[in-house]
């Protein structure tokens, strides 16, 4: 048996948002300036496929198979957006999780957006998962809520899978855009940038995801060509491939805004120093090729249950958020083009900033 989950949280760990408050319809013409979290939307109930992301097999979560530290506090959820699990609280009742396609449960998260002054999210499009309706039902509830909500939203495609030397992910990922997101970037509430729909794709240069040179700088191309604003989520090593002038350089060179991710990369000790010879130099590179400069911020890490080792338990502390707070205020001093915040609701990997309560493993 595994130990108990004891984690819980305060919806932001930024102490600027502590306070709830209504903030004004954020301006979705620019994204300059935008706070914006990564947004999963990935949670499903058992029987809704053999990945719910609440347990290794689908099934009903508990103790044994699940794959998340962090419990969300589901009190404020609609009650038929709700499951039980195997989980108990400590007042002896069933602990309940949620399905992101049940509308409630968007919309929550977007009234919480509104209410802790987060403009918006870049949704998660999966590389492995277009095929798969439930992303679309999500998407439209985001779509909803946002407008509901003044808060804006992006398409951000995770690469995860792709592989050029078995198939052209270019060739995957334009005909579902055409098809099936540009639809979405006509919403007053998606966000824009020079007058183009923003997309982010996230994974060149990353362990995982095997794009060729010229797959990569293909989709960046056919991207713009729709036309979009085009943001990489990249290796944060991208800048070697670019000064040493192999590798990627010439996607990372269209590309119109470059996000290094940085997950893992320092501690809280470590970071000043990661600051100084990495993002400082990221931002000094991308000004001189006149390329946007999206920093990501996280707030810890923990994922024991998704690894299984423990070692990963409380990975990397938050420390009451003072960790995501020195990054956000240390990084906001190089005026980037906007702070990328990961996650509004990573529960596997524990970067998640939304609300938790404590559950009984035994």
């Amino acid at each position: 048996m595994r130990t108990q989950l004891l984690f819980i949280s305060a919806l932001s760990t930024a102490a600027e948002a502590l306070v709830p408050r209504a903030a004004a319809a954020v301006d979705a013409s620019t994204i300059q300036g935008k706070y914006m979290f990564g947004y999963q939307g990935w949670f499903r109930s058992p029987g809704k496929g053999l990945n719910t992301h609440w347990s290794t097999n689908g099934g009903v979560p508990g103790p044994g198979n699940a794959v998340f530290d962090f419990f969300p506090d589901t009190s404020a959820y609609p009650s038929e957006c709700l499951f039980d699990t195997q989980f108990k609280y400590a007042n002896g009742t069933t602990a309940k999780l949620y399905d992101n396609t049940c509308a409630g449960v968007v919309d929550l998260h977007f009234k919480w957006m509104q209410q802790y002054g987060i403009d918006g999210v870049f949704v998660q499009r999966f590389y492995g998962a277009l095929s798969d309706a439930t992303f679309l039902t999500v998407l439209d509830l985001v779509q909803a809520s946002a407008e509901k909500y003044g808060r804006v939203f992006a398409v951000e495609y995770d690469l995860s899978g792709g592989n050029s030397s078995q198939a052209s992910v270019t060739n995957k990922i334009i005909p579902d855009y055409v098809n099936n997101i540009k639809k979405y970037t006509q919403s007053p509430a998606y966000v824009h940038q020079n007058g183009k729909p923003v997309v982010m794709a996230f994974g060149f240069g990353v362990a995982g995801r095997d794009l060729s040179a010229s797959d990569a700088f293909n989709l960046v191309r056919d991207l713009q060509a729709e036309p979009a604003y085009v943001i990489l989520g990249t290796a944060n090593t991208w800048a070697a491939d670019v000064r040493n002038n192999n590798g990627l350089v010439n996607t990372y060179k269209l590309a119109d805004a470059i996000s290094p991710w940085t997950i893992g990369a320092y501690t809280d000790a470590g970071y000043p120093s990661y600051n100084f010879h990495w993002q400082q130099n990221d931002t000094t590179l991308t000004n001189s090729l006149g390329k946007g400069y999206v920093p990501v911020a996280w707030p810890g890490t923990s994922n024991y249950h998704l690894s299984n080792d423990l070692s990963h338990l409380d990975y990397f502390p938050r420390d009451n958020g003072s960790f995501y707070e020195l990054q956000v205020n240390t990084v906001m001093k190089q005026k980037p083009l906007f702070i990328y915040t990961a996650m509004f609701d990573e529960v596997n990997e524990g970067e998640r900033l939304n609300a938790l309560c404590f559950v009984k493993e035994t």
